[in-house]
């Protein structure tokens, strides 16, 4: 992130009116990306301790949390895949304008 970082930088000097939205879009990937990473990791935490839950006391109630928490965990995954997928368009926007 610190190159792509380095090269908005680059082309804000060239053009700083255009770069301007570039800078303000890369930010809010990059605070988007370590949201959905902090998600992710929440939703691991919360996932393992209903499934400690669960494992302690195999009753069906515990069995339909703990598959919520997990279906809830793989969501948190695919917005964290998504946003690194954006991230990595950015990288590609910024190199071919680069």
């Amino acid at each position: 992130m610190e190159e792509l970082k380095a090269r908005i930088d680059s082309l804000k000097e060239q053009d700083p009116i255009k770069m301007q939205d570039l800078e303000r879009k890369y930010g809010l990937l990059k605070f988007e990306l370590l949201e959905a990473k902090k998600a992710v990791e929440l939703q691991e935490i919360t996932f393992a301790d209903v499934k400690g839950e669960w494992i302690k006391d195999n009753s069906e109630e515990n069995l339909a949390v703990m598959r919520e928490e997990e279906q809830n965990l793989k969501i948190a995954k695919l917005n964290y895949s998504a946003a690194v997928e954006k991230m990595d368009i950015m990288k590609t926007v910024v190199f071919l304008l680069s």
